[in-house]
């Protein structure tokens, strides 16, 4: 893949607009040393609109280490279900319990970014049942993919709207050089491809902001009927969204969110059930190892994307109630796996310790992967334990990590959800049907080697998801 590379300025714009990235500000302390009674002290616990989940929330508010593991052990028993299990790992109140993590989560603003990201059901009660979807032959990439959402907001096959009107429609993303994004891009270019009367112009911004918003203008003074938009980061995308609307032009969003409040639709995916899982799970893993401490490196996305922080805040949030997990320090990329690369480089050299990688998309889970080959280092925990590697984004690459047994878990994030974002426009130019502003897609289960049952929800196994994985066909 090739490199791709942010302007100074641009970086500067960023770190403004995204506080500022953690550096391994606090130490470690064993679960058994912590205070007792530090856990969540706040009076106002977070909400997830279920009166059973929100009871759970205090009664674990204050509790931590061994005792925060018990609870969560015993969810099932409490008459969760697997989707409330989810669910309340998702909404779980920020614990006290363990100060370092806790001031990052302040630092960096995660608790705004999680307040700010839309959640909760999905639109008409859809629900998605494995086995559902549509393979197609990628437009761009020529991947063979399956698309798990097709029935999800569905237009029938032809014309939309007016017959005898043309709909232009453009679209702006980042990255045909990216087997993430191109596979975004077919699935959008697949939707509008069914129907006749849909004239697509398809833009690659190649990682810019400023090229975004200069082809967010282009498509608005050519007065385009909507256009659909891939935006790598919040603040400075919002403009450009404004001016389009300001034009009279609907604008949807699709993956991550953009910085205009008034966008027309967005559709979201899950971001928070990505993070919560990833934390579930090294939580889970270190009490199968029979230790609650760990120290963990974060490879991160771009400051300032909503994937970065929206998973990143959920992870912190469940490794919060265990004080004996220590996060060394965050490294962020501009969603390049060279990058992630050099910066898993760089914490193996810092660090000679290491218990777990943390990566908010997949290139970073393979980049430290490779890291840890090449230094020598997989098996480099104590007693000879290997690395644990959480990843997320599930490309057939990272999913058969997991089938080898070299990543422990990968938690899905399908790239094919532009065909949605594509449906949700086309139903509001042509005045087929009101779209709301929020468009949320099904959380799906964690991947494990054996599909395990973590805390009582049942996991995938590599094999049950691997259809819906993306990018080209493995060698």
């Amino acid at each position: 893949m090739r490199k791709k590379v942010l302007s100074m300025a641009l970086i500067a714009a960023l770190m403004i607009v995204t506080m500022f990235s953690v550096a391994g500000c606090g130490q470690k302390s064993s679960s058994g040393d912590a205070d007792k009674g530090n856990g969540q002290t706040s009076e106002q616990l977070a909400s997830s609109g279920n009166e059973k989940i929100d009871q759970l929330y205090k009664e674990v508010a204050n509790l931590q280490g061994e005792e925060a593991l018990k609870f969560f052990e015993g969810l099932k028993s409490k008459g969760l279900n697997d989707a409330e299990i989810l669910k309340f790992f998702i909404d779980l109140p920020l614990s006290q319990a363990n100060k370092q993590i806790a001031q990052i989560y302040k630092d960096e603003g995660f608790e705004m970014y999680s307040k700010s990201y839309p959640k909760g059901e999905t639109y008409q009660d859809f629900e998605w049942t494995k086995g559902s979807g549509t393979k197609i032959t990628g437009p761009f990439s020529k991947n063979d993919l399956k698309l798990a959402f097709t029935d999800y907001i569905p237009l029938p096959e032809g014309p939309v709207g007016d017959a005898n009107k043309k709909y232009n429609i453009g679209v702006v993303f980042h990255g045909f050089s990216h087997p993430w994004l191109i596979n975004w891009a077919d699935s959008a270019k697949w939707e509008a491809d069914k129907h006749s009367n849909v004239q697509l112009n398809v833009q690659d911004a190649e990682f810019d902001n400023n090229k975004w918003a200069s082809i967010m203008d282009t498509f608005i003074a050519q007065k385009v009927d909507g256009i659909l938009v891939w935006p790598m980061v919040e603040a400075p995308t919002g403009p450009p969204v404004t001016r389009a609307l300001e034009a009279g032009i609907p604008v949807v969003s699709v993956d991550r969110t953009t910085g205009s409040k008034d966008i027309t639709s967005r559709i979201t995916g899950n971001f928070p059930a990505n993070g919560a899982q990833a934390g579930m799970y090294a939580v889970w893993k270190l009490a199968q190892e029979g230790d609650l401490n760990a120290k963990a490196i974060m490879l991160r996305k771009p400051l300032g994307s909503t994937a970065d922080a929206v998973r990143t805040g959920h992870f912190l949030k469940v490794l919060s109630y265990f004080p004996g997990i220590e996060i060394l320090k965050s490294y962020h990329d501009t969603d390049s796996r060279e990058e992630a690369f050099t910066n898993a480089q760089s914490a193996l050299q810092a660090f000679p310790d290491v218990d777990m990688f943390f990566g908010t998309g997949d290139h970073e889970a393979l980049a430290a992967l490779e890291a840890a080959k090449m230094a020598n280092r997989l098996n480099s925990r104590k007693d000879g334990k290997k690395i644990i590697f959480l990843s997320i984004d599930d490309s057939k690459e990272a999913v058969t990590q997991v089938k080898d047994g070299l990543f422990e878990v990968n938690t899905p994030y399908t790239p094919l959800i532009a065909d949605i974002g594509m449906r949700v426009l086309l139903n509001i130019v042509s005045k087929t049907g009101e779209m709301p502003q929020d468009v949320i897609t099904p959380n799906i289960p964690m991947v494990t080697q054996k599909g395990d049952v973590i805390f009582g929800m049942q996991t995938q196994t590599p094999e049950q998801w691997y259809e819906y994985t993306f990018g080209p066909a493995l060698k």
